[in-house]
């Protein structure tokens, strides 16, 4: 058994966090952090949670935290200052925002366009180079060896899990014009109110926002770069009128693919994950089947007319966007089954 720590524990994805430790057979302790709620019922702000987990919130105090591992929940920035000091106590640190998914702090910084100069960058240099990006189907040996991983934002685990399997073909595709299309549940943009976000403003309508450069596009290429030499993604970002789930297009068009290998993709796509126990591969990936599931369902297209290959990848952004592909990396950093407290009946 084991303990954890939730930093940021009143937002969305801490709340969600919590829900699924709550549930989990490996958690022993849960200790709940938030500045701006401390001292009030856990269930006042996550009303679910309601005789179910009784604990009221806590105060961040860094030297009070020893438990086994720390989830951070926390803005942009923040994490650069908490998790050193957790990581020199030998806890093990899972990241849920932005900080260490690049392995450079100046390409964090170029990215989020932050001048900071409290996020410790001497210190934080050689955290970032060692952290490993959370994503299981990609990286599962690095994180069963690491103490810090930085869990990937909620678009680029869609966009990469659809993408990555093409690597085998990648001489034969134009990996300098891919295009990904995303709509997300405003869950997405966390739970501080905002214009943007009000519900008149919402319902019944499709918003795009930050069309070419939203932060993600550069996290999407980062990681996939070493396995696609030259890549290059357009991404555009839409708000839906719902509240959690993600839908993503990918368009690749392709050069000199062998017609037979592109009439197969589907099936290759089945083979190539066939012993992930949170990707499916599927003809109808509709985001109704994968909200409140840790599941990316994927189907696999290819236009014959254009010479073009579709992939639509959908995901809970909360789930596996967030909290539950954090807990899949704890699960697989401390030996657990890998789906112990994400199997929903």
């Amino acid at each position: 058994m084991i303990s954890a720590t939730v930093v940021g524990a009143s937002g969305y994805i801490g709340g969600e966090v919590i829900r699924l430790l709550i549930n989990h057979p490996k958690i022993d302790k849960i200790l709940p952090v938030s500045r701006e709620h401390y001292g009030k019922p856990v269930s006042s702000v996550h009303k679910n949670l309601y005789k179910i987990f009784d604990e009221n919130f806590v105060d961040l105090n860094l030297d009070n935290i020893n438990t086994d591992v720390v989830f951070l929940a926390t803005p942009p920035g923040e994490s650069f200052n908490i998790a050193p000091k957790l990581l020199k106590k030998d806890i093990k640190v899972i990241s849920l925002s932005a900080d260490y998914r690049f392995q450079d702090v100046e390409e964090y910084k170029r990215v989020y366009k932050t001048e900071k100069d409290d996020i410790n960058e001497e210190e934080n240099k050689e955290f970032a180079k060692n952290a490993v990006y959370g994503l299981p189907e990609i990286f599962r040996e690095e994180i069963k060896k690491a103490n810090l991983i930085a869990n990937p934002g909620c678009y680029p685990t869609s966009a990469i899990l659809a993408i990555f399997p093409l690597a085998k073909f990648k001489e034969k595709l134009e990996v300098d014009k891919i295009v990904v299309d995303s709509i997300s549940g405003s869950s997405g943009a966390g739970a501080k109110p905002s214009l943007f976000l009000h519900h008149p403003e919402v319902h019944d309508n499709l918003k795009p926002y930050n069309v070419t450069n939203h932060k993600h596009r550069p996290e999407m290429e980062y990681i996939l770069r070493p396995f696609f030499d030259g890549i290059k993604l357009s991404f555009t970002p839409t708000l839906g009128s719902w509240v959690r789930g993600i839908r993503t297009d990918v368009h690749i068009f392709t050069k000199d693919m062998n017609n037979d290998d592109a009439i197969h993709l589907h099936d290759f796509y089945e083979k190539f994950y066939e012993k992930e126990p949170f990707v499916r591969i599927t003809n109808t990936p509709y985001i109704a089947n994968v909200v409140y599931t840790n599941f990316c369902d994927i189907s696999v297209n290819y236009d014959e007319h254009t010479n073009r290959i579709l992939l639509i990848s959908v995901i809970d952004n909360i789930l596996k966007g967030g909290s539950g592909q954090a807990v899949q990396n704890m699960n697989i950093m401390f030996g657990f089954d890998e789906k112990s407290g994400l199997i929903f009946r």
